[in-house]
C-alpha cells in the first residue's frame, strides 16, 4: 500500500501532498467517521471490525453465558474503572462478535449481546453506544445509533427528533451527524439516551467544526475546528452542556511560520477538562514531504480559554498526529504516540510540554504498538484503558499498566 501511495504522490499532475499525507488523510477519514462520533465522553478503544451482520432487532434483555470463543479482542470501552466492555470474537460455529462486560474491574465477565454489529463506545456514565452501518449515501456510509442503558443487555435505536435543542440532556452527549461528503464539517447533535432521541444543538461554536475531543464528561465538551475563513485552527469548550462555548482561534503570532495552508491534522487531549494539550501537524516551510512536517504543540491550564506554545526542543518525531494520538496522564504528563519509522513508541513530557522523551509504559504490551489503530481510552480520572488482540490493559494513572485476559465465567 505504501509503495502504491508513493507512486501516486509522485505521479503527474504535481501535488503538494506527500504519500504520507495521502495515507494519513485516508486513515483520518475512517477515524473521523467511526472513532470520533462521540464528544465529551469516552470513545471506543479502536475502529471495531464487524465480523458478521446481525438483525437490528433488540437483543435479549437478560445476561447470556456462552461457550468461550477465540477470545480475540476487536474493541473496548469503559464507563469507569469498574465497568468495562469489549467486543470479542466467537468462532464456535461461524465467526461473530460478542459484547462482553465486567462490573468488577475485569475480574469476571459475562456475555451481554450476541452477534454484535456496529462500532462500540461508552459516551457517558450509564450508557453504551454503537454506530451501525446501514448503507451508503454518496461516497460515505450511513450509520444508525443504538444505545443501551443496562450494560449492553438490551438496545434501543436512537430516533432523530424535531427542532434544535439548547443544551444536552442530563446523561447525554454530543456527536457528529453522519456526514454526506468526505470534506463536510461536523454538525453537532445532542443525544438523549434516556428517551433514545437526538436533535441538532441550537448553539454550536461558530466554527468550521472538525471533530469532538475525547474528554471525559466531567471535563465538559471539547471540539476542534477552524475559523469560518477556513485557515486558522481553533478549539472550543463548553462547560454548560453545550449552551455556551469558549472558543480560541489560534493567531498567526501563535503558530509562527507554519504553513497553515498545509495544516492537515489537529488533535487535542484533556482528562480533567482544565489542563490540556493540542498538537497541530503542518508543513514546515524549510522542508518537504515527511521531513518537512512540524508538530506545533500548545498547552492550556484554564479549560481552553488561553493556550501557550510549548515544545521548543522539537523532540517529538516528525509525523502526522491525529486526534487520539495523545492523552494526559493522572500526574499531568502529556503522553504521545510517536513514530521512529519504525517502530512506533510512546513519548512523554513531564515538564509541561517543554521536552518529550521515550517512555517505557510498564505493563503495556508491545503487541499493541503493532496495530494500526492504537488508542488509549480515558474513561475518567483514574480509569485508563487500552487493548491488543489478546488482552486489555488497565491503568489508574495512564503510566503503569495491568494486563487482563478476558475469560467468561
Amino acid at each position: 500500500m505504501r509503495e502504491q501511495l508513493d507512486e501516486i504522490a509522485a505521479a503527474a499532475p504535481p501535488s503538494r501532498l506527500s504519500a504520507d499525507a495521502v495515507y494519513a488523510a485516508a486513515f483520518r477519514r475512517r477515524h473521523r467517521r467511526v472513532a470520533a462520533w462521540v464528544g465529551g465522553g469516552v470513545v471506543a478503544g479502536a475502529l471495531a471490525v464487524s465480523l458478521a451482520a446481525g438483525a437490528l432487532g433488540l437483543p435479549p434483555a437478560t445476561p447470556m453465558q456462552a461457550p468461550r470463543g477465540d477470545g480475540r479482542i476487536f474493541a473496548v470501552a469503559a464507563a469507569d474503572a469498574e465497568h468495562l466492555y469489549a467486543e470479542v470474537g466467537n468462532c464456535g460455529g461461524g465467526c461473530t462478535l460478542d459484547l462482553v462486560g465486567s462490573d468488577d474491574g475485569g475480574r469476571s465477565w459475562t456475555v451481554r449481546t450476541r452477534n454484535l454489529t456496529g462500532d462500540l463506545s461508552a459516551p457517558a456514565p450509564g450508557s453504551l453506544l454503537r454506530m451501525v452501518e446501514t448503507g451508503t449515501e454518496g461516497p460515505l456510509p450511513l450509520h444508525v445509533p443504538w444505545v443501551s442503558r443496562d450494560g449492553g443487555r438490551s438496545w434501543a435505536e436512537v430516533r432523530a427528533g424535531g427542532g434544535a435543542v439548547a443544551e444536552v440532556a442530563a446523561g447525554g452527549w454530543l456527536q457528529c451527524a453522519s456526514p454526506r461528503g468526505i470534506n463536510d464539517p461536523c454538525t453537532l447533535i445532542a443525544v438523549d439516551p434516556v428517551n433514545a432521541r437526538s436533535a441538532p444543538l441550537a448553539g454550536p461554536p461558530d466554527l468550521f467544526l472538525d471533530e469532538p475531543v475525547d474528554v471525559p464528561v466531567a471535563g465538559g465538551f471539547w471540539v476542534t475546528g477552524r475559523d469560518r475563513g477556513g485557515q486558522r485552527p481553533a478549539v472550543a469548550v463548553s462547560r454548560d452542556r453545550g449552551r455556551t462555548w469558549s472558543t480560541h482561534v489560534f493567531t498567526a503570532t501563535e503558530t509562527g511560520d507554519a504553513d497553515l495552508d498545509m495544516l492537515r491534522f489537529m488533535g487535542a487531549a484533556s482528562t480533567d477538562g482544565v489542563n490540556g494539550y493540542t498538537i497541530m501537524t503542518a508543513a514546515d516551510p524549510k522542508g518537504a514531504a515527511t521531513a518537512g512536517v512540524q508538530a506545533l504543540v500548545f498547552r492550556t491550564g484554564d479549560a481552553g480559554n488561553t493556550w501557550q506554545r510549548v515544545h521548543p526542543t522539537q523532540t517529538l518525531p516528525r509525523r502526522y498526529y491525529i486526534g487520539g494520538d495523545s492523552y494526559v496522564a493522572a500526574d499531568g504528563s502529556h503522553v504521545v504516540l510517536g513514530t521512529d519509522d519504525p517502530p512506533d513508541r510512546w513519548y512523554t513530557s513531564s515538564d509541561g510540554g517543554n521536552s518529550y522523551h521515550p517512555a517505557s509504559q510498564p505493563g503495556l504490551g508491545a503487541e499493541l504498538l503493532q496495530q494500526s489503530n492504537v488508542r488509549v481510552v480515558v474513561a475518567a480520572a483514574g480509569a485508563y484503558l487500552a487493548f491488543d488482540a489478546g488482552a486489555l490493559y488497565r491503568s489508574a494513572d495512564g503510566l503503569r499498566w495491568t494486563r487482563t485476559v478476558i475469560r467468561l465465567d
